[in-house]
């Protein structure tokens, strides 16, 4: 009997292009393979096998993450920036802040209470209550004998 695997997720399914590698892979590997190969046998007799060695493995791990890596779904690049996102632009720490308003407006209630007294305690504002007393009296003895 003949069996066809059909991929749970549709959008996860990459196309196979060459010996089951996608395109994107095919490509990365063919630079790797492009670049490396010609810089190993050019660098080798300058500086000797172990030196060129490492030095394709450090030329071609790059391409190879780039071509190969997937994490959650992302291309390296992607991976990459989120990572640098979250680690230089974004704070460590981040600080729970409320506001909390009760104490706001008791704050403010505070202040307003604390000027009234400041300005109950000045001379000007009792000579200026005593004159507003004074005329609330002879507005009423006026009243009085207006009606009386």
């Amino acid at each position: 009997m003949i069996e066809v695997k059909i991929p749970k997720e549709i959008r996860t399914y990459k196309e196979k292009l060459f010996f089951g590698l996608n395109l994107r892979q095919t490509i990365c590997a063919a630079l790797a393979i492009a670049i490396n190969v010609p810089l190993y046998i050019f660098v080798r007799p300058l500086i000797g096998n172990d030196l060129a060695s490492w030095l394709i493995i450090i030329t071609a791990v790059p391409l190879f993450l780039i071509g190969f890596f997937q994490y959650n779904g992302m291309p390296f690049e992607q991976f990459i920036l989120c990572i640098l996102r979250f680690q230089l632009l974004t704070p460590q720490k981040r600080k729970y802040k409320t506001e909390n308003l009760f104490a706001i407006l008791m704050e403010a209630h505070q202040k307003k209470v604390e000027l009234e007294k400041k300005q109950r305690t000045s001379i000007f504002y009792k000579w200026g209550r005593r004159l507003r007393k004074k005329k609330k009296l002879e507005k009423y003895l006026d009243q009085k004998t207006v009606k009386g």
